[in-house]
């Protein structure tokens, strides 16, 4: 049997960015579709779009009528985020969450799942935490709860949430990203060589991804 090539993917992305939710199922599904040409390998990097945000979170509404204050394009974005999600196969309220969390730790535990083999469950778990259910996943104890469900030791993430294990280098990290010119999010980036930003419905992420491994070669 041929051994497929494997495709690294680094995914620059933000928990509490809507469409970051849309790509994270749109690159899923994309994924899956080709499975039987490539061994595609996600790796999950911090991005923060609010790092500013209190850590103890803020009033997402609030935040969306400063940040948008005309109505009518705040019923726009949702509609429009709405039927991007349809594309990719699932439906979604982008107003549900009623807080906006800082993401730091978050990233935190996200960088740890990536060292226990455990990343794409737990990023799967996060994100639906959030815009699902709309958990505070700026909060310790629901990252715990997440991070169990999917394998975790709780006891170890808590310690270490507790204790800003990575804290620094998660934070440096996803400043990186931003000074290194990703605005726009999600990114992704194909074998450390090359990428593109956007949520897009599968089929044109699997035509964009295979593109990118091209350009790679």
């Amino acid at each position: 049997m041929t051994e497929k090539p494997r495709l690294l993917v680094d995914i620059v992305a933000d928990p509490v960015c809507p469409w970051c939710y849309v790509g994270l199922r749109g690159f899923l599904a994309a994924k899956e579709s080709l499975s039987t040409t490539f061994d595609i390998l996600p790796r999950f990097r911090a991005y923060q779009l609010n790092p500013n945000t209190p850590k103890d979170g803020t009033d997402r509404l609030k935040y969306y009528e400063k940040k948008f204050p005309d109505t009518d394009k705040r019923a726009t974005l949702i509609r429009t985020l709405v039927t991007a999600a349809k594309e990719s196969g699932f439906e979604f309220d982008p107003m549900l969450p009623k807080r906006l969390p800082n993401t730091l730790s978050a990233q935190q535990v996200m960088r740890w799942s990536h060292h226990e083999g455990l990343q794409e469950p737990f990023a799967i778990a996060l994100y639906q935490s959030f815009w699902d259910g709309g958990a505070d996943i700026g909060d310790a104890n629901v990252l715990v709860e997440i991070a169990a469900s999917v394998g975790m030791d709780a006891a170890v993430i808590r310690h270490d949430i507790e204790n800003a294990v990575d804290r620094d280098a998660v934070a440096a990290e996803a400043s990186a990203f931003s000074r290194a010119g990703v605005s726009g999010v999600p990114t992704f980036i194909v074998n450390e060589q090359t990428g593109f930003s956007g949520a897009m419905p599968p089929t044109r992420l699997a035509a964009a991804l295979v593109q990118a491994v091209k350009q790679c070669s």
